[in-house]
């Protein structure tokens, strides 16, 4: 009886240990799974390295070296004693880091503009007066570094000079040759063309083959026919300023007017009339110019592009 008491007794035993060890795997399995997803969610929200990594940089750049000059022009003080801020004028001056006389030349150059405007700052009589410079940058698939330099002036009067060097020799590449790389046959025609794409995007007028659309019964006033004139042979032509982009389209630089008073400006636009004077443009390298605090008042108008008038309107 004694043996058989601890044969059911040891049997019994066997059989709970049995019963605890089948709830522990539930148990261990439950737990496991429960720490990776807490530990696998966030990972997969998180960006990879080689996408952190990744920048896209202009590929022009590789031959410029930027310099950026700055100065100080102190404020002047006003009748009551009260002295405005002083203001930090910002300087970026490309340096070509390529061999070849005419690279050599465009180096020295920027260098000779910047220390006039330096020099001229202060002087209220001084010809060339700019309170900063920047520059958009481009290479094209055949090596022509496209180089735009902008000095700004105080009130929109910016100056432009482009420059396209050969990047393999350090020489000059002319227009003919940038027509060429760009597919175009007619310097003229293109230009013409674009800046009628230009005016469009504007929405100020309506222009088709070069000319004002007018609208029944209107006539052409002054500011049309101003308009009409930046398609001038004078303008446009094929010694005019252009360059490539890094896509291999042409852009051009010439005046137009933007029918913001009587004044007329520089502007540098591709062959699809789209706007590269723009601190939003990736290839542009200076400073980003905070706009007035007017024009940050949400539905503010931009002066230089009027929106085009109801014709019911009275």
């Amino acid at each position: 009886m004694k043996k058989l008491l601890a044969s059911v007794l040891c049997l019994t035993m066997i059989m709970s240990l049995a019963a605890c060890n089948s709830k522990k795997p539930e148990q261990t399995t439950a737990a496991v799974s429960g720490t990776t997803a807490a530990t696998s969610a966030p990972a997969s929200t998180e960006p990879s390295a080689s996408a952190e990594t990744t920048v896209q940089t202009n590929p022009a750049m590789e031959f410029i070296k930027d310099r950026v000059e700055k100065f100080v022009v102190p404020g002047e003080t006003d009748e009551d004693g009260e002295k405005e801020e002083d203001e930090t004028l910002v300087f970026h001056i490309p340096e070509l880091q390529i061999k070849g006389s005419y690279a050599e030349s465009i180096n020295k150059e920027a260098t000779k503009a910047f220390d006039t405007y330096k020099k001229n700052i202060n002087n209220e009589d001084a010809d060339e007066m700019f309170f900063g410079s920047s520059y958009i940058a481009y290479l094209s698939k055949e090596g022509i570094l496209s180089l735009v330099v902008i000095s700004h002036g105080e009130y929109d009067d910016n100056e432009y000079k482009v420059y396209n060097i050969d990047t393999k020799t350090g020489e000059k590449v002319d227009n003919a040759r940038i027509a060429q790389a760009a597919g175009v046959s007619d310097i003229r025609k293109a230009a013409m063309d674009a800046l009628q794409n230009l005016y469009n995007k504007m929405e100020i007028f309506k222009i088709k083959n070069y000319k004002i659309v007018l609208k029944k019964g209107e006539k052409k006033d002054a500011q049309m026919k101003d308009v009409e004139k930046t398609f001038s042979e004078k303008n446009l032509n094929d010694k005019m300023q252009i360059g490539l982009t890094n896509e291999g389209k042409m852009f051009f630089i010439s005046t137009i007017d933007t029918t913001a008073g009587a004044e007329f400006y520089n502007w540098v636009y591709d062959v699809n009339g789209t706007s590269l004077d723009d601190e939003d443009n990736p290839c542009w390298v200076g400073e980003h110019f905070p706009d007035d605090e007017d024009d940050e008042d949400e539905g503010e108008e931009d002066d230089a592009f009027p929106p085009l008038e109801d014709d019911d309107e009275d």
